[in-house]
């Protein structure tokens, strides 16, 4: 499946951020003492879908029911897929028209507007 047609909903999000931010293979169990909310069989499920969508690798260990898994995609992958399909689906692609929409709904504080324009400034200093 294609990074930007994959859907991950807000549940199996929590278990990419945990594999995401351990920078290693974990196992259940492992997963579930980050998730404590969280029953093995609810992460055993929603590693499946994840496993399905093409974000997480699998491993049976054993004969037990433990498994360990690894993301199939970094973090910033996830993120600049995601990004680029919002840009293309809400806004044709443009980011002018995204941050103009920022603009218009006041959603930006003058701090972020400052570093908004670092930001831009030190980008086209590097590609001149």
């Amino acid at each position: 499946m294609n990074v930007s047609e994959m859907n991950i909903t807000k549940a199996e999000m929590e278990i990419m951020q945990v594999i995401w931010d351990s920078g290693k293979r974990m196992t259940t169990k492992e997963i579930g003492e980050k998730l404590p909310d969280k029953k093995t069989t609810t992460i055993i499920t929603l590693a499946g879908r994840l496993i399905d969508k093409g974000a997480l690798h699998s491993v049976k260990l054993g004969r037990s029911h433990a498994y360990e898994y690894w993301a199939a995609i970094t973090e910033k992958e996830y993120l600049n897929r995601q990004t680029e399909s919002f840009l293309e689906t809400i806004h044709n692609g443009s980011a002018k028209s995204l941050i103009s929409s920022l603009f218009q709904a006041e959603n930006l504080t003058k701090k972020d507007i400052e570093e908004l324009r670092a930001f831009i400034n030190s980008e086209a200093d590097e590609n001149d």
